[in-house]
């Protein structure tokens, strides 16, 4: 177990136990996703801020890596991707160009399946505001939005598995001006319903909202603690669990990079703090595979680029 110290103190405190470090040395702003109870992570910056298209698989029941090698995707940060079955849908992103420049902001879509190492590119993404995107998985349908070019929306597309279609969808805001245009939040699936919230527009935010029939968001109860952005967040069977990122509150103001462990209970709609990091992390990944919560890489307070993988017990 590791025991770090933070100003938060857990309702619950789960101890957190440290898996295998990531081979390569560990990778910021990388995407992940599971499939078959194995965890993927894509991309990345390294910790000489090298951007990369490789792909990496992690399996809990041995612990270990396994370097899957390059992909006919460009390298890039802040890509996106979701799982319907047993096939991915992956892209978008930054390739490290010039900020601002539509070229810039990656819009190519593609599927891949790991039983056969398959990548096959789709319809293009409709606009370039690609960074940081969150996305959803449905019923033949995705649901990806709310990210980044030379500046923020809350643009929200459908893509339609069957037909390789996207639509645009006008979610509007629902509440109290909220979902505001913004980027850098983080949401998931969970028992069906498509969560989100955090980010950044002007200053970390710290809203939460149900993205309901795919047509509007409602209010959910706000993530209790400093605002935030660049946090990771994965789901459970039950609960969703949302961890570090940073704070930032203005001009003003300091900025903090966060160490708390979050879970959401969506039938009761509250959240509980059970956990603190063994470091202050941001541009990380979460992911939960076999009654375990997986979170860790991205950067630390200083930061340097973390290889650590950490779990706790759900």
């Amino acid at each position: 177990m590791v025991i770090a110290c933070s100003r938060y103190t857990p309702e619950i405190e789960l101890p957190v136990h440290e898996a295998v470090s990531m081979p390569c040395g560990g990778r910021a702003s990388a995407t992940c996703f599971v499939v078959n109870n194995q965890a993927y992570v894509f991309a990345g910056r390294d910790k000489e801020g090298t951007y990369h298209n490789d792909l990496w698989r992690y399996t809990p029941v041995t612990d270990s890596w396994e370097n899957l090698g390059t992909t006919p995707l460009q390298p890039r940060v802040n890509a996106t991707a979701c799982v319907d079955g047993d096939v991915v849908y992956i892209g978008l992103g930054y390739n490290g160009g010039t900020y601002g420049q539509d070229t810039s902001y990656l819009q190519d879509w593609w599927s891949y399946q790991p039983s056969t190492g398959t990548w096959l590119p789709l319809q293009d993404y409709p606009n370039a505001y690609t960074a940081c995107a969150t996305s959803f998985t449905g019923h033949d349908e995705l649901y990806v939005g709310y990210g980044f070019c030379w500046n923020y929306r809350r643009d929200m597309f459908r893509y339609t598995i069957s037909e390789n279609r996207w639509d645009s969808i006008d979610v509007g805001v629902g509440f109290s001006g909220y979902p505001t245009r913004s980027f850098g939040g983080t949401g998931c699936t969970c028992a069906g319903r498509h969560f989100m919230g955090t980010g950044y527009h002007r200053f970390s935010l710290n809203w939460w909202a149900e993205l309901v029939d795919g047509t509007h968001w409602e209010a959910r109860a706000a993530v209790p603690g400093p605002t935030r952005t660049t946090a990771a967040s994965a789901a459970s069977s039950d609960a969703i669990y949302l961890c570090g990122g940073f704070h930032y509150g203005g001009v003003l103001t300091t900025g903090e990079v966060l160490q708390d462990l979050l879970r959401y209970d969506p039938q009761e709609d509250k959240w509980h703090y059970i956990a603190i990091m063994p470091k202050r992390l941001l541009n990380h990944i979460c992911f939960a595979i076999g009654g375990r919560t997986y979170f860790g890489l991205g950067e630390d307070e200083e930061w340097q680029v973390n290889d650590r993988l950490y779990y706790i017990e759900n």
